[in-house]
């Protein structure tokens, strides 16, 4: 009799410390809990500065989701070689061009190991046309994108060294038809540029917590080797937290991407600089 008395606390006991773990969760303060009914590791969560609102077990998986996310940034660019050609393409003229964006970021950590990928890809169209003896219209298609696998150790509380691969994505194509009356003369797509390049990044991840609704993060990295002769990204966000699990992200980030060649005895460097204002929305679970 006394064997089953001790099983049904038991059996209590752990329904209670699962019920305690489910209200802490959903932003119950633990001071409103009755101390002797909570164990310490249940009740020993994150400090608040430490941006972590889980409870602070390094056996545990944590993980983050940034989406809806937006980064707009001004085009830069630089060709040299023969005569110099600079460009530039302002975030106003990209948006009334695109047909399709998506940015988002996913993150998993346990301990001081972490995870990371990071994706932002576009699609930008644009159609134009001519008229005389043939009547031309061509449709221009531009798809870009950058995305990031990485994987971090966290040598300090606030410092993590990253490594990955970034894969850079840039496809151009002309779709041009024409014709001549009724008739048609032409109509054919053409592949201007179709590349896909990779690079090794190594790099490094900063992030501090003012207090328990305001932090910063800085990531910085560079391509050591690969595909592109230059590859270097910096990115500053503040981050405010909104509850336990919901978190707002804003900031700055800079990319550039570079590679040299040489056609008939030419010497050619081309550099594509991307820099603008980020904001996203990321939670936290």
């Amino acid at each position: 009799m006394k064997a089953k008395t001790r099983s049904k606390c038991s059996d209590d006991s752990r329904f209670m410390r699962a019920f305690l773990l489910l209200l802490l969760s959903f932003g119950l303060n633990a001071e409103e809990v009755d101390s002797d009914l909570v164990d310490t590791d249940l009740a020993d969560v994150s400090p608040a500065e430490s941006g972590n609102p889980l409870p602070a077990r390094d056996d545990q998986w944590r993980f983050t989701i940034a989406f809806p996310m937006v980064w707009a940034p001004d085009i830069n660019g630089k060709i040299r070689g023969g005569e110099p050609v600079d460009f530039e393409i302002s975030f106003d003229k990209i948006l009334d061009k695109l047909s399709f964006g998506m940015m988002f970021e996913l993150y998993a950590n346990r301990g001081p190991y972490g995870l990371a990928f990071r994706s932002n890809v576009m699609r930008v169209e644009d159609e134009t046309s001519r008229s005389g003896l043939l009547d031309t219209r061509i449709r221009t298609g531009l798809d870009m994108g950058v995305n990031d696998l990485l994987a971090s150790f966290r040598v300090h509380d606030k410092v993590r060294l990253v490594t990955g691969v970034r894969h850079v994505l840039a496809k151009m194509e002309l779709d041009i038809y024409s014709t001549l009356g009724n008739n048609e003369i032409f109509n054919e797509r053409i592949v201007i540029a179709d590349d896909n390049k990779f690079d090794l990044l190594f790099g490094v991840n900063f992030n501090h917590w003012f207090n328990d609704k305001w932090g910063l993060m800085l990531n910085s990295d560079l391509g050591i080797a690969g595909d592109n002769d230059r590859d270097f990204s910096a990115d500053f966000r503040a981050l405010y937290r909104v509850s336990d699990l919901n978190n707002f992200w804003f900031g700055f980030r800079y990319l550039q991407i570079g590679s040299d060649s040489t056609q008939d005895d030419i010497a050619y460097k081309v550099d594509m600089t991307q820099i603008g204002p980020t904001i996203g929305w990321a939670f936290t679970f």
